[in-house]
């Protein structure tokens, strides 16, 4: 029996989920905590709001509200969604003391042991606002891809940037250029270039259990000197910094994240300790792919005393009509909408058949009917239909469906994950059943019956129907 600490990217509490969000980190990992423990594993899952993202204060300000008040609204927002979409996590949680004072003491210790390195590192700072000028409230275009971007990484290529390498960087707040100034300010930063040599022996350890762009995004990045990672920054919204010379500054939200999910999952009764026996794997956006694969990393390797990653799982971008799913910019729709609409089973069938999981994908509504309505609507009514007041034949299972068994397991593994294959199967199989039920309804009824229990983690609610009415 092999253990598995499940993570997905903490949402920003600056809105409810959209159909983007759902399609990509959240569901993926609830299939496979499910799917694991259908196989006979176990699965912890966590996750949590972040809510120290600069996006919650910039949304805040839109809206005329409090960043905390924002962040707290959204949570409850984002956790209503997770129950109607049926993703079930072993904790979820906030920000509280406790994690304030885990968060602080990780990095604490860190700096100690002189794992962390002060550095003077320029800003852009706003005279009349007083705030620095970082991640969500600055913009400008990518240096590595040329793409329009905020601060400190970009989303289409996933490359970090900083004040000095963005490319004709503006504040998204301040419109007279004279209005900022740089400013030279003493943080803390993670030496990744340190690491080096124990990233190369990392991937080529785990080349197995990565998606290839992880693989490939790893390899640009080593080809050239790794940069610093700030781990502090001058800012008034976040975890404060507590240690002297550093007043006045908060952690990175994203060096931040590692500790508040070792946190969250000691709140889950998982351990991320080395030599646990649990197996790290994390469900993330391909944009968030550096913060993972390389600070993180980079931190754990620091500490000395963490889990590492045994999978990074990506999911690239989901377009609606034709551009990217974005809360910020108000381009989405609403995940709780949809679910509502047409349920949790019919959302989690299309975003898995349809998933972006190695590739960019497009939402629209009308294909999203058209689909679930061919691929699993019709083709199961018709086999319910058919199955009507038929008494079937004790027997063994028809070859067939050991082989669509053998498919499944394939999807739900870890080295071969993947929620297209799982939905495309069961599509396939209901297609077949629905096309043989007539002629042969013993193959329809053992069917089903495989249906109910392998597609379990992909269709919670349609298989716990099947289940009961066919008695698996």
């Amino acid at each position: 029996m092999r253990r598995f600490l499940v993570t997905a990217t903490p949402p920003t509490t600056n809105g409810d989920l959209h159909v983007g969000h759902l399609s990509g980190p959240y569901l993926g990992a609830d299939v496979f905590c499910r799917a694991q423990r259908l196989l006979g594993n176990q699965a912890r899952y966590v996750s949590g709001g972040d809510d120290h993202q600069t996006y919650v204060v910039t949304t805040a300000q839109a809206v005329e509200q409090a960043p905390e008040v924002l962040a707290a609204r959204c949570t409850e927002q984002i956790r209503e969604t997770l129950r109607l979409a049926e993703i079930e996590l072993d904790a979820f949680t906030s920000p509280d003391r406790a994690y304030l004072r885990h968060v602080r003491g990780f990095f604490t210790e860190l700096y100690q042991r002189g794992k962390l390195v002060r550095r003077t590192w320029r800003f852009p700072y706003c005279q009349r606002t007083g705030r620095y000028l970082l991640e969500a409230f600055v913009t400008g275009y990518c240096p590595e891809c040329f793409a329009a971007t905020c601060g400190a990484i970009c989303e289409t290529c996933g490359h970090p940037n900083d004040v000095d390498s963005l490319l004709y960087g503006q504040s998204t707040g301040v419109r007279a250029a004279a209005e900022v100034e740089q400013r030279e300010v003493p943080i803390l930063v993670l030496p990744l270039e340190d690491y080096r040599e124990q990233f190369v022996r990392f991937y080529a350890e785990h080349r197995d259990t990565m998606r290839p762009r992880v693989l490939g995004f790893v390899r640009e990045m080593l080809s050239r000197p790794l940069p610093d990672f700030p781990v502090t920054y001058p800012a008034d919204w976040g975890v404060s910094v507590p240690l002297a010379g550093f007043g006045g500054q908060v952690f990175n939200v994203w060096a931040e994240m590692l500790p508040g999910l070792t946190h969250m999952a000691g709140i889950a009764g998982a351990d991320w300790q080395a030599g646990s026996g649990y197996e790290l794997v994390q469900f993330l956006g391909y944009d968030n792919t550096f913060y993972f694969s390389l600070a993180h990393l980079g931190l754990a390797l620091a500490h000395g005393g963490l889990l590492t990653p045994t999978a990074i799982i990506t999911n690239e971008f989901y377009h609606l009509d034709g551009s990217k799913f974005s809360t910020s910019r108000r381009h989405l729709i609403w995940a709780r909408d949809l679910l509502v609409k047409h349920g949790a089973d019919s959302a989690r069938f299309y975003l898995a058949l349809h998933n972006p999981e190695q590739q960019t994908a497009n939402f629209t509504e009308a294909e999203f009917v058209k689909a679930v309505d061919a691929g699993l609507r019709e083709p199961l009514a018709r086999v319910e239909a058919a199955l009507a007041g038929h008494h079937p034949v004790d027997g063994p299972e028809p070859a067939l469906l050991r082989r669509y068994r053998h498919r499944m397991r394939r999807a739900y593994a870890l080295e071969t994950f993947s929620l297209r294959q799982a939905a495309q199967s069961t599509a396939n199989l209901l297609a077949l059943l629905a096309a043989r039920a007539a002629t042969d309804p013993d193959l329809a009824w053992h069917g089903l019956r495989a249906i109910a229990v392998l597609a379990g983690p992909l269709l919670p609610g349609l298989t716990e129907r099947l289940r009961t009415r066919y008695a698996t």
